[in-house]
């Protein structure tokens, strides 16, 4: 019986072992758990589909322990047994007994309490599982975006040299008219200095025309000869800012060929009549230039 004794003290000993640190760490998780608990209500339509699973674990989880608890009550009885057999120190036995009956109700207390945490502590599994799945799709969501925002990027950047490639011809092409500006105002100024002043010079009274707003230079289109006048068609039209009644020069390289005054604006073609044509000088074609230059008649 003294043996029977020590057995017992050395199994509640290393359930005792067992169990400690286990309730220890239940204690420190508790307010963790606390706290996880309200996220866990987030989760309880994706854990109720694997609850059929964790049921059947838990079924057999809870089997294996009636099976230990069958053993212990077996155990039990037989030593119930073997101390009522026993005659001989009766009262210390049934003494140690007592006390072996506390521990096993403590051992089973203690045994209801790990299920309840191993069970907590796969549910907080499954729960840091899906935890990773999603933080997984945020990363290769994020992934995809960064690939997506690179390709835009990308694109941004052949949009912005295709439109600094526009930026500098559209220069180029500004310093080339300024440069023929010049060439064509010199070109003027020789015909004022050769002619006299453009504004009282021939004998067609120039009276009705007004003064363009805006240098503009455009391309004769068509000219139409008739007995008593000459008109022309210039590319330039109310969208470029032309306007009825502008007086406009006509020349053909640095040659004047003539003053024009616009009689009819249409959309992106204006019609004028010419005005000082001289054959010693040239007449006017398709092909040549007219000019209006800002606050000039």
């Amino acid at each position: 019986m003294h043996i029977l004794t020590k057995i017992f003290v050395v199994l509640v000993s290393l359930l005792a072992i067992l169990l400690v640190p286990l309730v220890v760490v239940s204690t420190q998780n508790q307010e963790h758990w606390r706290s996880d608990a309200l996220s866990l209500k987030a989760d309880v339509a994706r854990l109720r589909s694997e609850q059929v699973s964790d049921r059947q674990l838990a079924q057999t989880h809870q089997a294996n322990l009636q099976s230990q608890l069958a053993e212990y009550s077996a155990r039990e009885q037989a030593l119930m047994r073997s101390l009522q057999e026993s005659t001989t120190g009766a009262e210390d036995l049934q003494s140690r007994l007592d006390d072996a009956t506390n521990k096993i109700a403590m051992t089973q207390s203690r045994v209801s309490a790990l299920s309840q945490s191993m069970k907590t502590s796969t549910a907080l599994s499954e729960k840091l599982v899906g935890d990773l799945d999603f933080l997984r799709e945020r990363a290769l969501t994020a992934e995809r975006q960064r690939a997506e925002l690179t390709e835009r990027l990308a694109e941004l950047d052949s949009q912005i040299q295709v439109s600094e490639s526009v930026q500098r011809a559209l220069r180029e092409e500004n310093e080339s008219l300024k440069a023929e500006h010049k060439k064509v105002s010199a070109e003027l100024s020789k015909y004022v200095a050769q002619f006299g002043d453009i504004g009282t010079a021939g004998t067609m009274s120039l009276e009705d025309g007004i003064a363009p707003d805006r240098n503009l230079e455009a391309t004769v289109v068509d000219v139409a000869r008739g007995d008593a006048q000459t008109l022309i068609e210039i590319d330039a039209g109310s969208r470029d800012g032309v306007q009825k009644g502008w007086l406009m020069s006509v020349g053909d390289g640095g040659t004047f060929i003539g003053r024009l005054r616009i009689i009819e604006v249409d959309l992106n073609r204006s019609t004028g009549l010419l005005m000082l044509e001289n054959r010693d000088r040239g007449k006017a074609a398709p092909g040549q230039r007219a000019y209006a230059l800002a606050g000039q008649h």
